[in-house]
């Protein structure tokens, strides 16, 4: 798989899913693909919007993200494919939030292994309120459109009822999947714990008959997803306005 067709893929597994299909709208902006998200009561937050940017000299796209009169909280996600990006973002009023890694995995070739750890599939009859409750990221990661969809499936790793290890997979269409939400709990690290999960999601994926498994990956994170087959296809840099960094801080 080339780094083009996993940017794609990537978008795709950010922007659809079901919660994103109610609560959010796809949109051009110029020369690039954007989504508007807006909050409600399963996840609240303020709203925002999210710009993809691949292929495109930075000056013409923050031209193009100007003129489509961004919120306030916005971000450009970047696909680092030439050189200077994050130096002319920073000239044009942005600053790096933070990069991660796009990764593909074959499941034709990687080495699939069986987890060593139970893992568990989380179903709509399960208590999502009380794993969101307990969550070891504080965030809300199941909502009832994305756990009623076929297409999604939530993992999780738990000790005494609680997550100490999960994540989502979201089945794009027959070949490919989009692996996100993957987070262990700090006093769990260094367990093999995650591993245990991915190897689930590889095998229910693979069982499925899938053939690509892409995600995008923190350092840490990547030293995990490269023993499991994973390939490092680029670096994606996320910006966002020089000021909204200023204030959070």
């Amino acid at each position: 798989m080339d780094a083009a067709t996993a940017w794609e893929l990537f978008i795709a597994g950010f922007t659809d899913t079901a919660y994103a299909r109610r609560m959010a709208r796809r949109f051009r902006a110029g020369p690039l693909e954007a989504v508007r998200f807006v909050g409600d009561e399963d996840k609240p937050g303020e709203p925002f919007d999210e710009y993809f940017v691949q292929g495109c000299a930075p000056e013409e796209a923050i031209a193009a993200v100007t003129a489509a009169a961004p919120l306030a909280e916005h971000y450009l996600t970047v696909l680092a494919d030439q050189p200077g990006l994050e130096q002319a973002y920073v000239r044009g009023g942005y600053r790096l939030s933070h990069s991660e890694t796009l990764m593909a995995c074959d499941l034709a070739t990687a080495a699939v292994s069986a987890p060593d750890e139970p893992v568990l599939l989380v179903q709509a009859t399960d208590n999502a309120a009380a794993l969101n409750a307990t969550d070891p990221q504080g965030i809300v990661w199941i909502v009832p459109d994305n756990l009623q969809d076929p297409r999604m499936a939530h993992y999780a790793i738990l000790r005494d009822g609680q997550p100490v290890v999960r994540g989502r997979n979201l089945r794009l269409d027959a070949a490919h999947s989009y692996v996100s939400r993957v987070y262990t709990a700090e006093t769990h690290r260094g367990q093999g714990l995650a591993r245990a999960l991915m190897a689930r999601i590889l095998a229910d994926d693979r069982a499925h008959g899938a053939r690509w498994s892409v995600l995008t990956a923190s350092g840490m994170g990547e030293r995990l997803y490269r023993r499991l087959g994973y390939q490092a296809l680029g670096t994606i840099l996320i910006f966002e306005p020089a000021e909204a960094g200023q204030e959070a801080a």
